[in-house]
């Protein structure tokens, strides 16, 4: 079953970043058992949660991570969303889901309530 799990340990959320990001950082880990799949990492600074960083085995599970990050900034107040366009897998997803859209983007642009 897969599963994301957030990451708590700051020595592993500093081995995902690779340096690349300054902390303070949040992310998730995508299991599937045992196995590791991919991650996201994403910082929430004021209203808005930017993602930096994600990477997944497939278009879907890369979109349940990402959501999963932004879902998590929006429980905590966030209102926004940017996307680091800058790495390949979320430049994807955001050509996907927010093609468009000048950033920061509201959050109901991926999360609508239903009536």
């Amino acid at each position: 079953m897969i599963t994301m799990k957030p990451v708590d340990e700051p020595d592993v959320l500093a081995l995902l970043a690779k340096g690349r990001f300054d902390l303070p950082l949040e992310g998730y880990v995508m299991t599937d058992g045992e196995e590791y799949l991919g991650s996201c990492l994403f910082r929430t600074e004021g209203q808005t949660v930017t993602v930096l960083d994600a990477a997944a085995p497939d278009t879907m599970t890369l979109d349940g991570v990402v959501r999963a990050a932004i879902a998590k900034a929006q429980n905590e107040g966030a209102q926004f969303f940017r996307i680091a366009r800058n790495i390949e897998a979320l430049a994807r997803w955001a050509q996907v889901f927010v093609k468009d859209t000048p950033e920061p983007v509201n959050v109901t642009k991926i999360f609508e309530i239903c009536d």
